[in-house]
């Protein structure tokens, strides 16, 4: 048993492994469906080329009156065969307004009626062209295929004189895709390798501890229940097992906290290898390691905004636990509110101007209170970026400052979506969302507000929201102005 980790080290281990590996396969998931949205649109950009390029100045009207002749025929498809022959199409066809299939590649299908109804023959003409995937019976087998339906102009002012369809091998399609996921999927894979590598020998020496622990425990346990069977024979002997009762009583404190300190550590020591995995990240972004493609580039940098989002959710976990263990210490010194809005509101115009939201800042001299500057520096950042976050673009978003003497008030105000009633009461729950951010899609964690309102509570002060839904919303933060904490342990905290 010595050379084994302990269970819950396999355990945690086991469930962040699942957890790393179902983020993965989202995220690789999602590269796919763009790249192969991308590799279609490409397809069908080329199909167009096609079209108004090569084949405008070779197709008559005459070819879209009547089904071609023989001679004619052999034109086409020395035409298509020159065409296309690098495109991996299939087969291609010529449609009148009517349906009728005047030309094909394949040539039983000359004559005869198009599978598209008149309604969307009529669409593809009125517009640029459509395309879909389906598959289709090619020399007795069946193929899926990327189906570009596009108009034919004698030229680029003329009416349409017919559809243009063509038939192209959508296993061919993806193939480009897949160039792009490859290289995507084995740097996830090798990420989530590097997180478990860091992250095993952490939870070992955390859990080899706790194990330890347990195993005293029970020893004593078993030393307490037999004092407690001879207590009857002697005074002397109870009062003994009192005190052992006393003594266990402490070591099963002592053990609580230890697990409130293995969630904290746990937490806190995740920063380390996410940390490491952003090094390496921005390596491969300076193209250390080789030359970027642009879509390595772009899939990269989606990767590394996700690496950032998941190291601040990791901090703001962190404070949410010391808040509710009642560890939460302030840094009390004089703060100049007025100052300090005004530094936020600054550092929040980039993310204002991606927007075109306006953000400004009504500040009445107020005076200065006692505080801890960095956290209250935090509540005004969380709710600016909410308020950048829940408004619309051209939006508005204003903070106003005011004093009556006895409380400093910071008032943040947006034009945004508005909180429904229902969603007031539990709006600083931990990890609450409101139902128009789950029904937008909106991202989140649900942790903001709650860090917010312990950072205000933290001061003695109050936060209140007033919000009328599809018009705005209004947080009110009041601070008094000699806000006293009771005396905390120092701690650093990572938020």
């Amino acid at each position: 048993m010595a050379g084994k980790p302990p269970r819950l080290t396999l355990r945690i281990a086991s469930l962040t492994a699942v957890v790393l590996l179902c983020a993965g396969g989202a995220i690789l998931w999602f590269v796919n469906q763009q790249a192969t949205a991308q590799a279609e649109s490409q397809a069908a950009t080329r199909a167009q080329f096609l079209t108004t390029v090569l084949l405008e100045a070779e197709l008559t009207p005459r070819d879209f009156a009547n089904s071609v002749q023989a001679r004619r025929r052999h034109e086409l498809d020395r035409l298509f065969r020159r065409a296309v022959q690098e495109e991996g199409v299939v087969r291609v066809n010529l449609i009148t307004p009517n349906r009728l299939i005047t030309y094909s590649t394949d040539p039983a299908a000359i004559g005869g009626l198009s599978h598209q109804s008149r309604s969307e023959v009529t669409a593809v003409l009125r517009g640029d062209g459509a395309r879909q995937i389906s598959w289709v019976s090619i020399g007795g087998r069946r193929l899926k295929v990327l189906q570009t339906s596009l108009p034919v102009r004698p030229s680029r002012t003329s009416r349409p004189i017919g559809v243009f369809e063509l038939y192209q091998d959508y296993a061919r399609v993806a193939s480009h895709a897949k160039k792009t996921l490859y290289p995507v999927a084995g740097f996830l894979l090798l990420a989530i390798l590097v997180l478990c590598a860091a992250l095993v020998p952490i939870l070992r020496r955390v859990t080899a501890a706790v194990e330890e622990r347990n195993r005293r425990l029970v020893e004593q346990a078993v030393k307490l229940e037999r004092s407690l069977a001879s207590a009857h024979e002697a005074r002397s002997e109870a009062e003994a097992a009192r005190k052992a009762m006393a003594q266990q009583n402490k070591r099963l404190r002592e053990l609580d906290r230890l697990k409130d300190e293995f969630l904290s550590l746990v937490s806190h020591e995740l920063r380390t290898p996410l940390t490491s995995i952003r090094g390496y990240l921005e390596l491969v972004l300076e193209e250390e390691g080789g030359e970027l493609s642009a879509d390595q580039r772009r899939f990269l940098d989606a990767v590394q905004r996700n690496s950032g989002r998941l190291l601040r959710l990791v901090g703001d976990l962190l404070f949410v636990a010391q808040a509710d263990a009642g560890r939460l210490s302030l840094e009390q010194g004089k703060v100049d509110i007025a100052a300090l809005v005004a530094e936020c509101v600054e550092a929040a115009q980039p993310a204002a101007r991606d927007k075109a939201i306006g953000l400004s800042l009504l500040a009445s001299p107020v005076p200065a209170l006692v505080g801890d500057r960095g956290r209250l520096a935090q509540v005004l950042d969380n709710l600016i970026s909410n308020a950048l976050k829940f408004t619309p673009d051209g939006g508005s978003v204003s903070v106003r400052t005011s004093s009556d003497g006895e409380h400093v008030a910071v008032e943040v105000t947006d034009t945004g979506i508005g909180i429904a009633l229902d969603d007031r009461p539990r709006l600083f729950e931990r990890f609450f969302r409101s139902t128009a951010a789950a029904e937008q899609a909106i991202p989140g964690t649900g942790l903001g507000l709650a860090i917010v309102k312990a950072i205000v509570e933290a001061h003695r002060g109050r936060i209140t929201v007033s919000s009328t839904e599809g018009y705005g919303t209004t947080f009110r933060v009041e601070l008094p102005l000699a806000a006293r904490t009771k005396p905390i342990e120092t701690m650093d905290i990572a938020a």
